[in-house]
């Protein structure tokens, strides 16, 4: 028994020792953390980190807080669908309805910011415009493992997967600037010689 009286096999085991030679589990079988698998759903999670970051910057705004805990919960789906390819994992597929979820929300937030002239420098009058814009980077980095996953390694990959991925780095640049004033306050890049 432990000092408050739960006993250790109530306690989530996190040690296990079993990924020490370099390997984890996939679906059913092992696979080296190298593979193109692992790192494509690794950069899912790594996303999914970073809009957790966001997601505290922004907790007093419970919509979007709102928001970006559904794309939380869609990428552990994503990274679940990854991680279980094939017929053992079908019932984990990816469906596309959290893509129209998404752009309706882009949309409704778009709909407020004015139009791009040029390209923004990636930061913000608050952390919560900086954060979105670092979380979308990272969003698409998963987005280039996953479609490397399918078009270098040429395995199976859901279609939905990368067309989410595409559509929340794009919602995730719309968030930055709702958080830079609705793009009134965006840092915008000039061409040289009008700098």
């Amino acid at each position: 028994m432990t000092a408050k009286g739960a006993s250790s096999e109530k306690r989530t085991k996190v040690v296990t020792r079993t990924g020490d030679a370099g390997e984890t589990q996939v679906g059913k079988g092992r696979m080296l953390k190298s593979a193109p698998r692992v790192e494509a759903y690794g950069a899912v999670d790594e996303a999914n980190s970073v809009i957790g970051v966001l997601r505290t910057a922004a907790a007093a705004d419970e919509r979007l807080n709102g928001w970006l805990r559904s794309i939380q919960i869609d990428l552990f789906d994503i990274g679940a669908d990854l991680n279980m390819p094939g017929d053992i994992g079908a019932l984990l597929r990816f469906k596309p309805e959290p893509v129209a979820r998404i752009e309706t929300q882009l949309e409704e937030l778009n709909s407020a910011q004015p139009r791009l002239a040029n390209f923004v420098l990636p930061t913000g009058i608050a952390m919560t415009g900086a954060y979105a814009h670092l979380a979308r980077t990272v969003v698409r980095r998963a987005e280039r493992r996953v479609v490397a996953l399918g078009q270098f390694a040429g395995e199976e990959v859901n279609a939905e997967i990368p067309r989410y991925l595409n559509r929340l780095a794009d919602f995730l640049f719309i968030v930055a600037r709702y958080f830079n004033d609705n793009g009134a306050k965006d840092d915008v890049w000039a061409p040289r010689g009008q700098r």
